[in-house]
């Protein structure tokens, strides 16, 4: 008998164990597998408000904000390697070839051009990398059926896959021909003590949902990778195209922020609780990894020190955590170059500019 509850009690230890182990979170990392980053910021005068940070081949291109004065270019193209201001494009505008405001930016289908998405006009165009000409050189409009996606990037030369306002499903593909809906990619999961929030079939709902797992969306078109990081809840989706699969990475917090849900006359808001730290405020997807840019801070902490995020995690293209990067200065968005071995940010200071760190080898 005495034999007998020994090894029940060394089973019930080992079982216990495993289970710790599986629900281990993957975001606490032994010290070997975080890094602290020296970064080297760069100045460049013609940035003002530069919003948002894109990589197209040997360029970054830098988005600005839409409150700038008209008279002044909505993108700047710089060089990579080495650091150095090429030109500016975009002009202000409704009329042909302008844009007024540069809402998403990716690849051309050709290595010379890159494309702006505008939430205002409703149109993408094209822009060349081979002159000085701000104007675009190429545009086509959104088709009415996508009127309700509001970040979208193409998937293929006659396709977009991107996040609808009010669906229930994560990501949805249309044609750019017809404009006619391909798929729905990704259904909604019941969030835990939210049973009014189970009824998918109700546009209200679905917004809900939407706005709870609102984030930023990145492709690497090449991968047929769409990621998503969540900006409240702590959450990173990979849609794999090819395969038509998600892979969900939880964490670091677990759990799912405190949210009210408003409502005005006809109309019902998310409301999340402003002590709630954010989540993700950016990724970008490299030929290896999937670097998730990580906030942590409340809109308090922001606004008394001008810091956004310090925090970059770095997962495998199926979604295992294998590094942290501890950054020594604040950045609000950023891309990687695995082949120069290089992270670019936005800084958050007085005078924004380009900080660049150093990979280490271990992910290069």
């Amino acid at each position: 008998m005495k034999k007998s509850a020994i090894v029940i009690l060394v089973l019930s230890l080992f079982s216990l164990a495993c289970t710790n182990s599986d629900n281990k979170n993957p975001f606490i990392l032994e010290n070997e597998n975080v890094y602290h980053l020296i970064g080297h910021k760069t100045y460049f005068s013609e940035l003002l408000m530069p919003r948002h940070l894109n990589v197209v081949g040997d360029y970054l291109i830098i988005s600005e904000g839409s409150r700038l004065s008209p008279d002044l270019p909505l993108l700047h193209v710089i060089k990579k390697n080495p650091l150095t201001y090429k030109f500016p494009k975009g002009v202000t505008g409704f009329g042909p070839f302008e844009i007024p405001d540069a809402t998403l930016v990716e690849p051309g289908f050709s290595d010379s051009t890159f494309t702006v998405y505008s939430s205002m006009s409703k149109k993408f165009t094209d822009f060349s990398l081979r002159d000085t000409l701000r104007l675009g050189i190429k545009e086509y409009k959104q088709p009415q059926e996508l009127f309700g996606m509001y970040r979208m990037f193409h998937a293929t030369d006659s396709t977009v896959i991107g996040i609808m306002a009010n669906d229930s499903n994560r990501l949805v593909e249309f044609s750019m021909l017809n404009g006619k809906r391909i798929a729905g990619y990704g259904n909604w999961e019941k969030i835990p003590n939210a049973d009014h929030l189970i009824d998918y079939t109700d546009p209200d709902i679905n917004y809900h949902m939407g706005e709870i797992n609102k984030g930023r969306l990145k492709v690497n078109q090449k991968l047929g990778l769409f990621v998503k990081a969540n900006g409240y809840r702590d959450r990173i989706e990979i849609f794999h195209y090819d395969s038509k699969t998600f892979d969900i990475v939880e964490g670091p917090r677990l759990e799912v922020p405190d949210f009210k849900i408003r409502y005005s006359s006809s109309k019902s808001a998310v409301i999340f609780n402003p002590e709630y730290p954010y989540g993700y405020g950016d990724v970008s997807i490299g030929e290896k990894y999937i670097y998730a840019l990580y906030g942590g801070v409340t809109e308090k902490q922001i606004r008394e020190t001008n810091e956004i995020a310090k925090i970059i995690y770095v997962l495998t293209h199926t979604g295992e955590v294998v590094g942290r990067f501890n950054l020594d200065i604040s950045v609000a968005d950023m891309v990687v170059d695995e082949e120069l071995g290089k992270i670019y940010g936005i800084t958050t200071d007085e005078d924004p500019g380009i900080a660049v760190f150093d990979i280490p080898e271990k992910f290069l």
